[in-house]
This record gives structure tokens, C-alpha cells and sequence, in this order.
């Protein structure tokens, strides 16, 4: 018997998305790069015009007081008059205000806590929004440049506009193809996977399949199955040894990301929920790339 032993991945060994691989086939390849390609930052940053901004050299008291009740965590800061966004008062960084709304505010203006435009706080209009979504729990604001101009702003808590939930439909539904794939690797034939679930959900999925083949309209067994039962069929693989624990509670995070999307509307409603959401994407990104050519053998 020839094992696939794979090191255990990190997060880290996710830094390229998994579809730009070598996938389960080109068609799911091809389809996730088109969709996330359509799926753009731009399509949930709010838009320069609508910025409420602060000025460089005002008070950094007085910005948080005039900000207590609109609930804005990030503001842009710009150089001129704070009456609008123009060539005359250009955006220079962001201060963050959320921590002062909640504890002492130093005696200084918005210059010196702000953070100056950068690499880490900008992102393009056309990024994919995995892009921002991968690490917006570590850097949770960035502004959104479009050409040779800052045209808007994008946080942690757009995670829970409509494209965003696209987006991640999409790569929770890679993961699932992917999923699929390494068990028909693994296993010749359903007996050899179904013997892995309780007897309950094998009743359920065999009753299932029988209806179906009754009905001459029988499809690939594994179609029947439900997410967590692809998680325990890949953990109980005697060939899985990507480590079963890690693999239960990455999984289980997974699921409750693609549960929140499929029956709730508050999946990223909180800054904790958001920054799990953010946690799930990676790890999702990190198993399917582990998973890809998983067994590397058969029996």
C-alpha cells in the first residue's frame, strides 16, 4: 500500500490561492478564477465622495468626540479643509478612533497616531475580495486605489455585504470539490468511504441512493453526502496523516463559516465573528492546497 504523507500545512503555505495549482481538473480551476476575478474590492469599499474625514493637524480629541456616535472605527486623514475630498486636500493616512472612543485620549493631534499611506493600508479597486478578506482581521482598514487615486475605503465590517458572501461561497464550494476528489482518490468504490460515517447517515445516504437509482436518475454516490461527512470520511482514511485533530477543529471552523453563510445573515456581524471569517479563508485556502493530490498513492 503506497501512503500520501504530507507535511502538516500552516496558514502561512496558503500565501498563493490554491486554483492557481494544479486542481482537481481545469473546469473548477478556471470557474473560481473567473468568479473571483468578477468579485472585486471596489464592489463593497464605500466610494471617496462619501468619505467622512479628519484633518492632519486637528486635535485628536476633538475628531473622536465629533465621531462618537457614527460609529466609524477608521478615518481617512487628508491634508486640507475637511469639507471634502479634492486635489487640494489630499488623503495622507488613517487614524484609527475606535480604541479612544473606549479609554484616554492623548493630548496630541491626528498626526501623530496616524498611519501614513502605505503598502500595508492600500489595496487596488480590482483586487479580489479574498485578497482583502485573507488578512483583513490583521489589517482591518485599507484604503482603495483606483489609477493614480485613493477612490474609497474598505474595513472589516464590509465582510458582510453580498459579493463578500459570494466570495466565500465560491471558495467554501472549491474546498468541497476538492474534498470530493481526494476521497474518490482514496477510496474505489462508496463502500469503502460510507463503512467511515455513523449508522445513522449511512441509512440516510443509502436510502438516498436507492431512491435515486429506483428513479433512473443516479449520480456519483458522494453527491449525497453532506460536508461534515466528508470531513470524517477524509479524517478516518487510514492514509490521512496530515494530523486528524487539527484537520476536526480547522474543518469545524470551515462549517460553521459555510453554515452561517447558507442559513444566517450575521456570520461577520461582530469584529470577533468578522475576524473568524478572515481565520476561515485562510484555513480553507490552506486545505485545499493540501488536499489537491491527496493520496499521493492508492492501494
Amino acid at each position: 500500500m503506497t501512503t500520501g504523507n504530507l507535511k502538516q500545512p500552516s496558514e502561512s503555505d496558503a500565501l498563493t490561492a490554491p486554483w492557481a495549482s494544479r486542481a482537481v481538473g481545469d473546469e473548477p480551476k478556471v470557474a473560481m478564477e473567473a468568479l473571483q476575478k468578477g468579485l472585486t474590492v471596489g464592489l463593497i469599499c464605500t466610494k471617496s465622495e462619501h468619505l467622512v474625514t479628519c484633518q492632519e493637524s486637528e486635535p485628536l480629541s476633538i475628531v473622536v468626540e465629533r465621531n462618537r456616535s457614527n460609529g466609524f472605527d477608521f478615518l481617512p486623514v487628508i491634508s486640507g479643509p475637511t469639507e471634502a475630498v479634492s486635489a487640494r486636500n489630499k488623503i495622507i493616512g488613517l487614524v484609527e478612533i475606535a480604541s479612544y472612543r473606549r479609554g484616554d485620549i492623548p493630548d496630541c493631534d491626528v498626526r501623530t497616531v496616524m498611519h501614513p499611506l502605505s503598502e500595508e493600508n492600500l489595496i487596488g479597486a480590482d483586487a479580489s475580495i479574498l485578497d482583502f478578506v485573507r488578512g483583513a482581521d490583521r489589517q482591518r482598514c485599507r484604503l482603495v486605489v483606483s489609477g493614480m487615486q485613493i477612490a474609497g475605503l474598505v474595513s472589516l465590517s464590509d465582510l458582510q455585504q453580498l459579493p463578500v458572501r459570494a466570495a466565500l461561497f465560491g471558495l467554501i464550494t472549491y474546498l468541497e470539490i476538492i474534498m470530493t476528489a481526494a476521497i474518490q482518490r482514496d477510496s474505489n468504490d462508496a463502500e469503502g468511504w460510507l463503512q467511515r460515517l455513523s449508522e445513522d447517515r449511512q441509512l440516510k445516504i443509502q436510502t438516498e441512493m436507492s431512491k435515486m437509482k429506483t428513479e433512473d436518475s443516479f449520480v456519483n454516490e458522494l453527491l449525497f453526502t453532506q460536508f461534515g461527512d466528508k470531513v470524517t470520511i477524509i479524517r478516518k482514511s487510514l492514509r490521512f496523516k496530515l494530523g486528524t485533530r487539527v484537520f476536526k477543529r480547522d474543518l469545524s471552523l470551515i462549517q460553521k463559516l459555510r453554515d452561517g453563510l447558507a442559513h444566517a445573515n450575521d456570520y461577520a456581524s461582530t469584529p470577533e465573528a468578522a475576524s473568524d471569517t478572515c481565520r476561515a479563508v485562510r484555513l480553507i485556502e490552506k486545505w485545499s492546497a493540501a488536499l489537491l493530490n491527496w493520496p499521493e498513492g492508492r492501494t
